[in-house]
């Protein structure tokens, strides 16, 4: 019912710009690359597309989907100037157990590339890379995960239940100057939901969820909250 959904959630979430060739169950893209954090300590330059490949099918029950992507991760100040390549991956899938439940998950990974490991870092994404001392553009790497199952009760009513968290490697960067030790180096959330319809095109929700945080130099924070929901589907 978090329309933001939870940290991990495979790939980035945001809609881009994009060429797309499909395939069957096989699409490849060029797109506008989507970048949140930037470079610390330099302006970022964004001067070519990100490269993306896909493979998504299903099997009965099972349907999975695997994907890479890869862009120019770089800095030019003027008098200056470094890139790098960034890149990120993630495995999906979801299996029904039976018509009534469900079972779904997702692992990413990042290097250079963080805005596609979903709120990994402060916000919706962390720095995808920091200049050092040098002059030297290093890239961050960034992980995360979630999982999630569903529960059908029948009569358009169900309770869902889910885990993400990402994280970004910020310690290299800390220790180099770059990047504060308040910077937030980790998101998790979890939740239970009750959804039912009482009449057609009508939906209604209610959702607990716990969110935490915590920053590189080991501050956190959490928070609870309450959701309720109504929707109207024309």
């Amino acid at each position: 019912m978090d329309f933001d959904g939870v940290p991990g959630t495979a790939g980035a979430q945001d809609r881009t710009e994009q060429i797309t060739y499909m395939n069957g169950p096989l699409s490849f893209s060029l797109e506008n690359p989507i970048d949140y954090g930037g470079v610390v300590g330099a302006p970022a330059k964004a001067g070519t597309p990100a490269l993306t490949a896909k493979f998504e099918d299903s099997q009965g029950g099972f349907s999975y989907a695997a994907a890479v992507m890869a862009k120019q991760t770089s800095y030019d100040t003027g008098t200056a100037d470094d890139s790098a390549i960034g890149y990120a991956a993630f495995l999906a899938g979801k299996i029904a157990i039976t018509d009534m439940i469900s079972i779904q998950g997702a692992i990413n990974f990042a290097d250079g590339a963080n805005a596609y490991v979903y709120r990994a870092g402060s916000n919706f994404a962390g720095a995808d890379a920091y200049v050092d001392g040098n002059g030297d553009l290093e890239t961050i790497e960034a992980v995360g995960g979630a999982l999630g199952a569903s529960f059908g009760l029948g009569n358009g009513r169900s309770v869902n239940v889910g885990y993400g968290t990402s994280m970004s490697d910020l310690d290299d960067a800390v220790q180099s100057g770059a990047v504060a030790a308040t910077t937030t180096e980790q998101n998790t959330s979890m939740y239970i939901n009750y959804m039912w319809s009482p009449v057609d095109s009508v939906s209604m929700g209610v959702q607990f969820e716990n969110l935490e945080t915590e920053s590189q130099g080991g501050a956190d924070g959490d928070a609870n909250r309450l959701m309720y929901i109504a929707q109207y589907n024309f």
